[in-house]
């Protein structure tokens, strides 16, 4: 669930006869562009283009003055200050970081209201959506390496387990053109989610482990597959079968992608304290809680404590919920967008350059969405990135392209009204344009 600027058009999810499938559909930002998503219909999203990309301008390598430094620090104090109190005045990390190295970082508000924890640096929030960015890029390396390909159906890595895999390629998962109807809402697997349109799933148990079997009971055959582009959580949790199958299970999986993102600590070593999918006691320890409303200027609850969880929720992130596996720091997330599109440690240039493309399905619609990204601007600037909520939490993360910028904002709140974290970042992206 998101807001898109004055200069994009937006077609926000809606709540349809399941309240729940409107949440998982909050676990991303809509986005779509102008001109430049309908230019992008003409090309060809493919790893095998003909000509290497141009590489990302990062812009001078050598720090700001000092001056000029402690003046953004301030501005963007005070930009936070503002928007944060716009929200309600929720836990918030914020990062910006430039060519690798951290130039601002704020974090403010609580942790967790009752016992006044205030959120530090260390604090973990739910990534939610902004997840489907750091797995797609996943699943591309693993297409770089060979283990993977995008254009053939994904019976040949799932057989007959999932419905629709002899016709479904791994790039229409990647690109939300596979055409999976809403898992979530599907009778099977409804009640025992947290909310449904009459609330509280019948059979919901937030400590109760989820496998893919469970999710499987509610995944049906797609609808005109490849046909147009449909934001689907549906089929990034068939991408995380995929890759779970492809890796050896789920624990070759996690050990991956832990090897994966080591390469973005750029700032600080990314161990699990910075991005993590274990609902461990650790993470339980540092961890934010989420607080949510499912109705306009309703109370907020307690993601952790409203239905008597003992940890943290098992629907919050974590495998099967590939789409939306992660949580962490700002910080983390900062590095993961840095080395993705900055620095090029996850990817190669030519295989950025295909992920960032909208695809044809995506432009059709004057949409940007390549494969688990899509296209921001504020003002003269344009980022690349991705959103997400969740109840309890929200996100957005993108990197300006031509400097070498990323701005990363989570949040411990959600509402049915609007993304806080997207609300405070592009207040912070605004500042920044016009401060730089």
């Amino acid at each position: 669930m998101t807001r898109s600027s004055k200069d994009l058009r937006s077609s926000p999810p809606r709540a349809g006869s399941h309240f729940r499938r409107y949440l998982r559909k909050g676990r991303t930002r809509w986005l779509v562009s102008g001109a430049a998503g309908i230019a992008a219909a003409a090309l060809i999203v493919s790893l095998a283009v003909a000509n290497p990309p141009q590489a990302a301008r990062a812009g001078d390598d050598h720090p700001a003055p000092a001056s000029r430094q402690q003046d953004l620090s301030r501005k963007l104090d005070q930009a936070l200050k503002r928007a944060s109190a716009d929200v309600g005045d929720p836990g918030i990390q914020a990062v910006l970081m430039k060519n690798g190295r951290l130039v601002w970082s704020s974090s403010q508000g609580m942790a967790n209201r009752k016992s006044q924890t205030p959120v530090t640096d260390k604090t973990l929030f739910n990534y939610a959506s902004f997840g489907k960015q750091m797995i797609a890029a996943f699943a591309l390396h693993q297409v770089e390496a060979g283990v993977l390909d995008l254009d053939t159906p994904i019976s040949k890595y799932l057989g007959d387990e999932v419905a629709g895999s002899h016709t479904v390629t791994l790039r229409m998962l990647l690109t939300h053109t596979s055409g999976y109807p809403d898992a979530y809402a599907d009778p099977a697997v409804a009640p025992f989610m947290p909310f449904t349109s009459k609330g509280v799933g019948k059979r919901y148990d937030p400590d109760k482990p989820w496998t893919f079997a469970k999710i499987n009971a509610g995944i049906h055959d797609p609808v005109k597959p490849g046909a147009r582009q449909e934001y689907s959580n549906t089929g990034y949790l068939v991408l995380g079968r995929v890759l779970s199958k492809t890796a050896g299970g789920d624990k070759a999986l996690e050990r991956a992608i832990q090897r994966f993102l080591l390469r973005a600590g750029e700032v600080k070593p990314m161990t699990e304290d910075q991005v993590t999918f274990q609902r461990s006691e650790r993470a339980l320890r540092h961890f934010a809680h989420g607080y949510y409303t499912l109705e306009d200027n309703g109370p907020l609850s307690d993601i952790f404590t409203a239905y008597g969880a003992k940890g943290i929720p098992t629907d919050l992130y974590g495998l099967p919920f590939t789409d939306g596996l992660f949580s962490g720091t700002a910080l983390g997330a900062a590095q993961f967008l840095d080395a993705l599109f900055v620095r090029h440690k996850l990817l190669s240039p030519r295989t950025v350059d295909a992920m960032i493309t909208p695809t044809p399905q995506s432009a059709a619609s004057l949409g940007s969405y390549g494969m688990g990204t899509q296209r921001d601007v504020v003002g003269d600037r344009t980022w690349q990135g991705h959103h997400g909520s969740y109840p309890g939490f929200s996100s957005q993360g993108a990197t300006d392209l031509e400097r070498g910028v990323t701005l990363v904002v989570v949040a411990n709140k959600f509402t049915v009204k609007q993304s806080p974290a997207d609300v405070i970042w592009k207040q912070l992206a605004k500042t920044y344009a016009t401060a730089s």
